[in-house]
């Protein structure tokens, strides 16, 4: 009866020892199928390379600055370009306009007629090729003009104040030179006055093909 106990208990035992090795062969056989995952490098985005020419306005966007050689805007203290007529007095300059020029007998004829608007500190001269009195009209003229007569030596002999003739109507006006004039400015009328244009006044022409002699 002893006996058989003992090799009951040593059976029993035997079987929890055979099945402590299952259990732990078990375990190492999970452990074996886990895969180690390398942690994931991260992906380097390049760095965008500022442009050196670009401005950062208030919304956030860019915008490139002009290159050396392409058109900008146009600086307002720049001499005009083309023909001009700068109007001195007292030896301070008075005014400045940029011209368009009649030097023929077309272009003298024509004049500024038909035109509807004319820009500010802009005109026209007709340019004589001698000195002589001057008479000019207004007819098919839209714009009020004043009419500044200037002899060969570039002293401003008068001023004509030019209105526009009533619609329909016949009289042109005349508005003749203080003298013999070779040059006549046309600019929009008042401009005289605003800027002190006066008899005696200077002027000085760039970009004609003929030089007020001094």
């Amino acid at each position: 009866m002893v006996r058989t106990t003992r090799t009951a208990a040593l059976l029993a035992a035997l079987t929890v020892l055979l099945a402590c090795s299952g259990c732990l062969g078990l375990a190492e056989d999970a452990a074996s199928t886990e895969t180690t995952v390398p942690p994931a490098t991260p992906t380097e985005v390049p760095t965008p390379t500022p442009d050196p020419t670009a401005t950062a306005t208030s919304d956030g966007t860019t915008t490139a600055e002009a290159t050396p050689g392409q058109n900008t805007t146009t600086d307002p203290t720049d001499t005009p370009v083309g023909p001009s007529a700068t109007f001195v007095g007292d030896g301070e300059t008075l005014a400045t306009v940029t011209l368009e020029v009649a030097d023929n007998d077309s272009e003298r004829a024509h004049g500024l007629m038909h035109r509807e608007s004319l820009a500010a500190d802009h005109g026209m001269v007709f340019v004589y090729p001698d000195a002589d009195r001057r008479t000019f009209w207004m007819k098919n003229t839209l714009v009020p003009l004043d009419m500044i007569f200037v002899g060969p030596d570039g002293t401003v002999l008068n001023v004509r104040h030019a209105s526009v003739p009533p619609e329909g109507s016949s009289d042109y006006g005349s508005y003749s030179s203080d003298g013999d004039a070779q040059y006549v400015v046309e600019v929009n009328r008042g401009f005289a006055n605003e800027t002190g244009i006066e008899p005696g006044t200077r002027v000085e022409f760039s970009g004609l093909n003929t030089t007020v002699d001094d």
